[in-house]
């Protein structure tokens, strides 16, 4: 392939030699020594050129190198591509890149340092260049899991050239052809890589990605019968039966049914039933498998019972029904009278509590006379003749003074009027009741407002979801003569829900219903009659056996009825709970127990007897802080006796114990405490209406938070009882209660307020005209305030009421006497005695044609003030005041005979001598009095007299100072419009 041309070679080393000496003379070489010495020439050079990497193809890349095997360098190369000279360097590789398809020769030139020529050269030949296959994917995006998925492969060679294509599917499975269907086995996105590769090793690639699905499951569609939602009941002696329907478009379907007591039917028909042999709760599960072999499975829960009362629903309601009866009796008991002494424990304290002694506070020594009646009493008034004879004689005038010593502030003070206290009313005579007894009577016997009470509140419910029913009419033996003779009927409605599959249903409803009716007296008409009803809801939400709220009920009631005779017997309890976030803190708790019987003898129109028996506990929370906004514990019994069944009862007995707590502003904190412990027995033997014995006895208690801080800082206090006897003709009406009243802000057991009140009254009726002869009273009242806390009362008012009513008729009293006496004291920071106040008021009114209004009165009010402002325990003020008011009509025909309007005002400014006398310093005086005589039933009097007698004297500065006016009033007509009116007056000074 390589060969060397000698005359190429002479003929270029011509060239060469003139190239070569241009050189040297360009260089210097020449002429740089004196002398020039010749040397041998070399008679060959010698080099063999080579191609590099052993192109083949017009696309392989040509380097050429020459490689000196002869010769002195340094060279110079001259190379030539066929023939055509494309380089002259002192470089031995000649880079002559991508060339034709063809032949082609590469030359070198070389010529050495001593102009020696050689020439080698090099022929090869390329060809046209190998193309690479192409290849691609056909395959669907997605497909099933154990479905075969069709695929194909497209690949090609533009040489003609043989392939090899190889298919990866990216499941450990690969396959070498070009088409097929390929399963993948489990769900997933694969990508399928294909490749083709020729003779010569080029290769093609291509790939698509597929999404592999579960296999839709074939569906499945099963109905019941019975066909609840949830849970399926069934009766033993019932069938069960399942219809299935099936749909898959990969194939066909087969069925099997698991019955879950053991037996299975496999393959199934679309209508199978079957009847279990025992109780149970069974699992039913219906298969239908496709024919990838993916299945789709139905599940049911069926309880198989023999009775209803077997359903696990059933024993439930029947375990939460005695836990609740055992805490009934235990908790009623812990909460009312948990030391068993027979009374409830939080009225102990107003039980215990001693009356008011109010005899010994106004009468210490016991000698009937009332001591601080003495100030008013032994009060000596200015002598009104001597204040005539120092003014002298009165002398007429033409109108009334208008004289400063006429008014009541010239005498007392703006403070030495009718105080608080004394404005106050006195206590009526159902205080107590009002206060601490009815609010607990209202609680205990309203209505308690929870649904779970409610027969309606259970079929509501069940009647909202699908549930399973059956009936079962039935005989039973009553008399035990192993003889069925009474027809029962039961109604059952089950429903139990449980969706997650966790165990535990989400929902329970049972409501049970059964009817009897029994012909006890052989006549053909059933009279003994039995009905019980029973109800369970139950909800828990997340399934984990701790419901967030059940309701259960159970009422039972037998009756027996003649048509004549009725006795019906009423069982009802209740247990109801609520705790919706289950944090062990009860939102509501309702537990009820009670027993009532009525008898009816139809003699007429209402009961013979009834008796009732009622047992509660109630516990709302509705915000979940912790304390109830209401709670009750409750015990109840009442028994009444009406033998002629006339409406008069003539035994009535009522007991009630109850203790209620509510937090009124839901502020955590218990704001209101009530208890109350009533006992009342009433008998009526002759049952004429009238009530021969009663008694009732009671004691309570109230204790508040009035300014919601957490602490009951006010207690009401009571005990009382009242008696009633009626023996014919003598009645006697017996009246009595104590109550004490508490505030004690700070709650530090000394408080800032107290009253205490005791309050008697006793009534006579000595004949049958249902109207009393006779009733007596007295109200006592003790109030103090310590508003410094420091165990010493700064201000203390008692007071007492005694009255006397004679002859009683429809619209009141015929007489009316009363007598009311206080005393009110007011003590300094340092307990020193400030002032003091006696009030001494009496009363006698006549009612003389009994029309409930007074027509004869008398009424007289006197009161003593006085007042310490050094504290030098000396009284140096004292005031006193007497207003009289009277008027008479004795034949009630409206026309007064005379009436009378008096008032004193006397006030004294005192100092105590050296020697212990009292000497007078300032005195005041004020008298106005009118008198009317005659007086029709417009209110015109025929004759009128008003007058004014006041003085000042003021033994200091020795001053005096007097007024007398009188003014006379004439109406003879009595219309209104005096015919005359004579005014008088007469006044001294000193100074004048």
């Amino acid at each position: 392939m390589y060969k060397m041309n000698r005359d190429i070679t002479a003929r270029r080393r011509i060239h060469t030699g003139l190239f070569l000496v241009a050189l040297m003379l360009g260089s210097g070489c020449l002429g740089a020594t004196d002398e020039i010495t010749e040397k041998p020439e070399p008679s060959v050079v010698t080099a063999e050129v080579q191609i590099e990497g052993s192109p083949t193809t017009a696309n392989d890349l040509i380097v050429a190198s020459a490689v000196i095997s002869e010769g002195t360098g340094p060279y110079i190369v001259n190379w030539r591509l066929d023939g055509t000279l494309v380089q002259t360097s002192y470089s031995m590789t000649y880079d002559a890149g991508f060339l034709s398809v063809g032949t082609h020769t590469i030359e070198a030139e070389i010529t050495d340092s001593m102009g020696v020529t050689g020439v080698s050269a090099v022929i090869f030949t390329l060809l046209e260049p190998n193309r690479a296959p192409t290849i691609s994917l056909e395959l669907p995006i997605e497909g099933i899991a154990g479905v075969p998925v069709a695929w194909s492969v497209d690949a090609s060679d533009p040489d003609g050239d043989d392939l090899v294509v190889e298919v990866d599917f990216s499941d450990g499975i690969t396959q070498r052809d070009l088409s097929g269907q390929h399963v993948w086995g489990e769900p997933g996105i694969y990508t399928v890589r294909v490749s083709a590769t020729d003779t010569s090793g080029f290769l093609a690639n291509a790939q698509e990605t597929i999404r592999i699905e579960y296999a839709d499951a074939p569906s499945l569609t099963v109905s019941t019968n019975p066909s609840p939602q949830g849970r399926i009941h069934l009766n033993l002696a019932g069938e069960l039966t399942i219809t299935t329907s099936t749909e898959d478009p990969l194939g066909p379907v087969s069925v099997s049914i698991d019955w879950g007591d053991g037996s299975m039917v496999e393959p199934a028909f679309t209508e199978e039933s079957h009847q279990y042999t025992e109780e149970g709760v069974f699992v039913v599960r219906v298969i239908a498998t496709g024919s990838t072999g993916i299945t789709t499975e139905r599940v049911f829960h069926v309880e198989v019972v023999s009775v209803a009362d077997d359903l696990e629903a059933a024993q439930l309601q029947e375990e939460l029904e005695e836990e609740a009866e055992e805490q009934l009796d235990t908790e009623v008991e812990e909460e009312l009278d948990n030391d068993g002494d027979g009374t409830v424990d939080d009225v102990s304290e107003a039980q215990q509590d001693p009356d008011y002694d109010w005899q010994s506070d106004f009468d210490p020594d016991g000698d009937g006379y009332y001591d601080d009646d003495q100030e008013v009493d032994d009060w000596v008034a200015t002598d009104e003749e001597s204040v005539r004879d120092e003014v002298g004689d009165e002398e007429e005038t033409d109108a009334i003074p208008n004289d400063p010593l006429m008014i009541e502030t010239s005498v007392v003070n703006e403070d030495e009027g009718l105080s608080d206290a004394e404005l106050g009313p006195i206590p009526a005579d159902n205080e107590a009741d009002v206060e601490v007894v009815n609010p607990v009577f209202n609680d205990a016997w309203g209505d308690v407002s929870d649904d779970s009470l409610q027969e309606q509140t259970y079929s509501r419910s069940i009647s909202q979801v699908t549930a399973t029913w059956w009936n079962d009419t039935f005989w039973e033996d009553w008399d035990n003569d192993g003889v069925p003779e009474t027809l029962c009927h039961t109604t059952v409605g089950v429903f139990w829900f449980d969706s997650d599959g966790i165990p535990g249903p989400e929902r329970i409803i049972l409501v049970r219903t059964k009817h009897c009716s029994h012909d006890r007296d052989g006549d053909g008409h059933d009279d003994l009659f039995f009905m019980r009803f029973r109800g369970l809801d139950m909800v828990d939400q997340n399934s984990d056996g701790i419901p967030e709220r059940h309701d259960v009920l159970t009422r039972v009631v037998w009756t027996w009825d003649n048509g004549t005779y009725e006795d019906v017997n009423i069982d009802l309890f209740v247990h109801a709970r609520t705790d919706a976030d289950q944090d062990g803190n009860l939102e509501r708790r309702v537990v009820l127990n009670r027993q009532q019987r009525m008898v009816d003898q139809g003699i007429g129109a209402v009961l013979t007897a009834y008796f009732s028996h009622s047992r509660l506990i109630l516990r709302v929370d509705s915000n979940d802080d912790g304390t109830p906004e209401r709670w009750m514990a409750i015990d109840h019994t009442s028994w009444v006796w009406d033998p002629t069944e006339d409406g008069n009862a003539d035994r009535h007995r009522d007991n009630l114990r109850a203790v209620v707590r509510k937090d009124t502003n839901q502020d955590g904190s218990v704001d209101v405490v009530r208890a109350l412990h009533q006992n009342t027995v009433q008998f009526d033997n002759d049952s004429n209406g009238v009530i021969e014995l009663q008694w009732t006895w009671r004691a309570g208690v109230l204790k508040v938070d009035t300014d919601h801080d957490g602490d009951l800082d006010y207690t009401a206090r009571m005990h009382g009882w009242h008696q009633h006897w009626d023996w014919g003709m003598v009645e006697y009406h017996i009246h009595r209660f104590a109550l004490t009243r508490i505030s004690d802000h700070d709650t530090d057991g000394i408080p800032e307020w107290k009253q205490r009140i005791i309050h008697m009254s006793n009534a006579t009726d000595w004949d049958f005209d249902h109207h009393l002869e006779q009733r007596e009273s007295y109200t006592a009242t003790l109030t103090w305030s310590d508003a410094d806390e420091d165990g010493y009362e700064e201000h203390i008012f008692r007071r007492v009421r005694e009255t006397t009513y004679l002859d009683q008729h429809a619209h009141g009293w015929s007489h009316q006497s009363e007598s009311t006496h206080s005393v009110e004291i007011w003590r300094d920071s340092n307990h020193n005695l400030h002032a003091k106040r006696v009030v001494v008021v009496g009363l006698s009114s006549w009612d003389n044609n009994s029309d409930g209004s007074p027509d004869t009165y008398d009424h007289l009010s006197r009161t003593w003030q006085a007042a310490d402002f050094d504290q030098d325990d000396f009284l140096e003020r004292r005031v006193f005041h007497r207003h009289h008011m009277a008027a008479r009509d004795d034949n009630a025909d409206g026309n007064v005979s005379f009436a009378v309007n008096s008032n004193i005002w006397h006030a004294r400014n005192l100092s105590l001598s050296s020697n212990g006398n009292i000497e007078v310093l300032q005195e005041a005086y004020l008298s106005h009095r009118v008198f009317e005589w005659n007086i029709n039933p417009q209110g015109h009097a025929y004759h009128t007299n008003n007058t004014w007698i006041a003085f000042h004297i003021d033994h200091v500065t020795n001053t005096i100072q007097g007024i007398i006016v009188t003014v006379i009033t004439i109406d003879s007509d009595q219309d209104g419009t005096p015919e005359s009116q004579t005014i008088t007056t007469g006044n001294t000074g000193n100074p004048p």
